[in-house]
């Protein structure tokens, strides 16, 4: 090999590295969206209009991106099983019109902040969690499909 074919691969590599590089930051700009869901929660302290003896799901939705999006809906969809999940065939959809113990949507989610909101857990979302999948989340400005998260509600043992 002279210096030649050496200079050529050298310049070849780089220009690989570079691509790559320029990919991933590519697909890192913009808002990142990251949803957890907690089931069975419950006030503690500070809410006073009757919600400290009611359970909730409690939905955090935190943007680790570097642009702000606007969080525009709380929603939920039940699947009968993971494959009409995978084909986005859902039997149940809502949508929350009041999350509970948060800010009103819409709500600018600006990069490095979170916003937490409930939804009340009765017994028709309990039976759509142990019949079938779950899943909880958010709609927001900067994507057209929702980001969500499978929420398990858990039977109670009585005591």
């Amino acid at each position: 090999m002279n210096a030649t074919e050496i200079a050529a691969w050298w310049g070849a590599l780089i220009a690989t590295m570079v691509l790559v590089w320029d990919v991933y930051k590519w697909k890192r700009i913009g808002p990142i969206i990251n949803v957890s869901a907690s089931p069975d929660m419950q006030t503690y302290g500070g809410i006073s209009d009757g919600e400290d003896d009611k359970e909730f799901v409690a939905v955090e939705v935190t943007n680790t991106g570097d642009r702000k999006t606007t969080l525009t809906h709380l929603v939920g969809f039940q699947y009968a099983n993971r494959f009409q999940r995978l084909l986005k065939k859902r039997n149940e959809a809502f949508i929350v019109t009041n999350p509970a113990f948060s800010t009103t949507l819409p709500y600018v989610l600006d990069p490095g902040e979170r916003w937490v909101g409930g939804i009340e857990q009765n017994k028709n979302l309990e039976d759509l969690s142990r019949n079938g999948f779950l899943y909880c989340g958010v709609y927001h400005s900067s994507g057209k499909k929702p980001v969500l998260q499978r929420v398990i509600v858990r039977e109670r043992k009585v005591t």
